[in-house]
């Protein structure tokens, strides 16, 4: 009997993340990078970053991270980078030094009881 495996995507930025996308939407606009901005709007986390860091709450947006080129936004607290990949398109999200978006995600993806 063979099994078949649903794969299922990963949650939007917007359901898990609402305030942390109107910052990363806004910062990208001071910047001058308005189709980044529309972008990441509709950006899913795919993976959440395994390095171990007490200080990271970075996560991947695509199935495959091939970083080409970053874009380094100011941000409130900590460090936010955003990866693209060689075609432009954002891979992956890089936040270190922000406990709020590191505890919603842990939240997020806890396993419920």
């Amino acid at each position: 009997m063979g099994y078949a495996y649903l794969l299922m995507a990963g949650p939007l930025i917007a359901d898990v993340l609402p305030d942390f996308l109107e910052e990363i939407s806004w910062r990208l606009k001071q910047q001058g990078a308005d189709p980044l901005e529309a972008h990441v709007r509709s950006l899913r986390i795919e993976a959440l970053c395994d390095c171990g860091d007490e200080h990271c709450a970075s996560f991947a947006t695509a199935a495959e991270v091939k970083v080409a080129s970053t874009v380094e936004l100011e941000s409130v607290e900590g460090q936010l980078i955003i990866d693209l990949d060689p075609s432009g398109a954002v891979c992956f999200i890089e936040v270190l030094g922000r406990p709020d978006i590191k505890y919603l995600l842990e939240e997020y993806y806890s396993p419920q009881e």
